[in-house]
Order: structure tokens, then C-alpha cells, then sequence
């Protein structure tokens, strides 16, 4: 009995590249992806000081084997694997022992094949990826609500996570008398939108492509986005006025 299924998966664009035709030989997924350090000389001394260290790209590159029943299959099979990489970017998705993980990217290279004239009914293929951020995730996100809120609070949020994770809050505004500003923190940084708010205002702020609207009108804001650390964060919510406000966010669980 095939067991191809219920272990390890890789698939790309929602094309699956590992089943009873397309068999897995080798995948890099573990490393770490690249770092960038920000440094300093001292030059009247033997040594130099790190000033921040960032995540760059990583690369992924993934060895597979073909085969198929004829030439004619083969070929079928080859054109059906070359328009699933043709889209500009895509999901890489991995399965493994039950847990899916999920990275955007992009194919860099063009030479994928490895097939022999004589080769009729099989072929070697490698595909390299490189991801447009360091971090994989789960498909599905979290996502926490507050509903009713009135008052000030301070709320722990669970990152569990390895990596910190850029979250979306939305805060829809149920009912507000003289609401003139509302302010969103987490950890030690701290987003504060200043206007006059009315009741169904839906105030949206984008903490990964770093954008604050309400209603899909870009707003001013003061301060810098806050981002979700792993492990435990405090969440902070005030607001200058009366209010019943309704506050979720939705956010990734990341991993290196």
C-alpha cells in the first residue's frame, strides 16, 4: 500500500510534487536564511561592535525524480510541472509528519531538467527558490477578538511562534461619543491615530505593509508599528472619548 500521502508534501502553486510520479530526493528547507549584520569599526582599537543584525534571503532548493508509464506521459507531465512555476510567485508548501509550513517565493532558475535523449519515461528536475522573506508559517492564521471594549486594556497575546509575527488589527467603532483619538501598543512600541472617529468606523492597521486606514482612507498615525514577539506580548488599547469598540488581530505563526 502507497503511503506517499500522509507523509511528507511538497507542493508548489497548488501543484503537487510529491506523490506516485514525482518522488522527493532532496530538500534544504533546514537552514537558516541569510544575515546581515550592521557593525562598527573602532579605529583606534583591535575591535568592532554589532549594532543590529537583520534576516535577508533564503534559498531553497529541492531535487526531485520523474517518471511516468511512456514518452507521452512523461512529456504531459513536464509541461503540466512547467506552467505550475510559471507564475511570478507563489506558496512553497511543506508537509512534514503531519505539520504543513508555508513560505512565499520564487523560482530563479531556468535549467530544471535533467533528462538523457534516452531518457523516455523518467527525468531528474531541481528547483531553486528564493523567498521573499526569511520566515515560514503556518496556513493558518491566529486570530483574536476583544468584543464590547470600553475602557482601557492591557491583555496578554501568545505568540507561539519562534519568530515575531506583523499582525493586522481591525477595531470597529460600535458606538463613540466625542472619540478623538485611539491609541494601539504592544511590548514598547506604540501606534496612535489622532481624528475625529464615527460610530462603523473600521480603523485598519497593517503592520507588515506598514498602512493605517479607516474605512480604506489612508490616515496620519504618529509613532512606529508594533510587531508580536514569540512567546507572551502585552496588549494595550486606549482611546480619547466614550467608546464601545470591537478589536481583533489576525497574525501568522512564524518559524525560521
Amino acid at each position: 500500500m502507497k503511503s506517499w500521502w500522509i507523509t511528507d508534501q511538497v507542493i508548489f502553486n497548488w501543484f503537487w510534487l510529491q506523490n506516485e510520479y514525482f518522488v522527493t530526493t532532496k530538500v534544504n528547507v533546514w537552514n537558516m536564511p541569510g544575515i546581515n549584520l550592521l557593525t562598527y569599526e573602532n579605529p583606534k582599537s583591535d575591535w568592532w561592535g554589532l549594532l543590529d543584525r537583520f534576516y535577508k534571503q533564503r534559498t531553497i532548493t529541492v531535487v526531485w525524480h520523474i517518471h511516468a508509464a511512456n514518452s507521452k506521459e512523461l512529456n504531459s507531465r513536464i509541461d503540466a510541472l512547467k506552467k505550475a512555476l510559471s507564475i511570478k510567485q507563489g506558496y512553497l508548501d511543506m508537509r512534514f509528519w503531519g505539520e504543513y509550513r508555508r513560505i512565499l517565493c520564487t523560482l530563479t532558475n531556468s535549467d530544471i531538467i535533467n533528462r538523457e535523449h534516452y531518457d523516455i519515461t523518467h527525468a531528474n528536475f531541481t528547483l531553486t527558490f528564493r523567498a521573499e522573506k526569511p520566515f515560514w508559517s503556518e496556513r493558518t492564521r491566529e486570530s483574536i477578538l476583544f468584543e464590547g471594549i470600553d475602557t482601557e486594556i492591557n491583555e496578554d497575546v501568545f505568540n507561539s511562534g519562534s519568530e515575531y509575527s506583523l499582525p493586522i488589527i481591525n477595531i470597529l467603532v460600535q458606538d463613540e461619543t466625542n472619540l478623538t483619538s485611539i491609541s494601539i501598543g504592544i511590548g514598547d512600541s506604540t501606534l496612535t491615530i489622532a481624528r475625529a472617529f464615527e460610530a462603523s468606523d473600521i480603523l485598519k492597521i497593517d503592520t507588515d505593509n506598514k498602512t493605517v486606514t479607516v474605512n480604506d482612507e489612508s490616515v496620519d498615525f504618529t509613532w512606529k508599528f508594533p510587531r508580536l514577539e514569540s512567546w507572551v506580548n502585552n496588549l494595550n488599547v486606549a482611546a480619547e472619548g466614550t467608546y464601545t469598540l470591537d478589536i481583533s488581530l489576525l497574525y501568522p505563526k512564524n518559524y525560521l
